[in-house]
């Protein structure tokens, strides 16, 4: 978890000029479809954006407390249903992380939620594809070469 954790705030630092705001491409995301392979990793998602957020200009409350609940909430279904359903669950966190995101920032920056939601909603979504199509082609190596099948869950697939 520790690994998974810091490798989501190192990505995040890495593109902090994209990570943040209102224009968001924040690539860690995709780290968070681990969750549905690795159940355990649920609590990387809280510690991960709590760290990540540090850096953030909208850091306080809403993104120090808020977004970690509610990018907790959005893994929840990839922590539940494990792979299946894999790249459903994988959009409901991209639909629910940004919505919440466009809510937060609206609500800081007194701007439009539509226009937010639309941009950071649209680009949570393409960044969990992206993980799905990753790590989906990863887990199938994976498994087809004698690897460890997850105990949480039924094999991929």
């Amino acid at each position: 978890m520790a690994v998974i954790s810091a490798l989501y705030v190192a990505l995040t630092y890495l593109i902090a000029p994209i990570a943040y705001g209102p224009i968001q491409f924040r690539v860690s995301e995709a780290l968070v479809i681990l969750v549905a392979a690795r159940r355990h990793l649920i609590l990387f998602v809280p510690v991960g954006c709590v760290v990540a957020n540090l850096l953030s200009p909208y850091a306080g409350v809403w993104d120090l407390v808020f977004m970690p609940i509610m990018s907790t909430v959005g893994a929840l279904p990839l922590f539940i249903l494990g792979r299946r359903l894999l790249l459903v669950t994988s959009w409901f966190y991209g639909l629910v992380t940004g919505l919440s995101v466009a809510f937060m920032i609206s609500i800081v920056e007194k701007s439009g939620f539509l226009v937010l939601a639309l941009s950071i909603t649209t680009s949570q979504v393409i960044i969990m594809t992206a993980g799905w199509l990753f790590f989906s082609g990863y887990l199938m190596l994976f498994e087809a070469g004698g690897g460890r099948r997850d105990r949480d869950g039924p094999p991929a697939a």
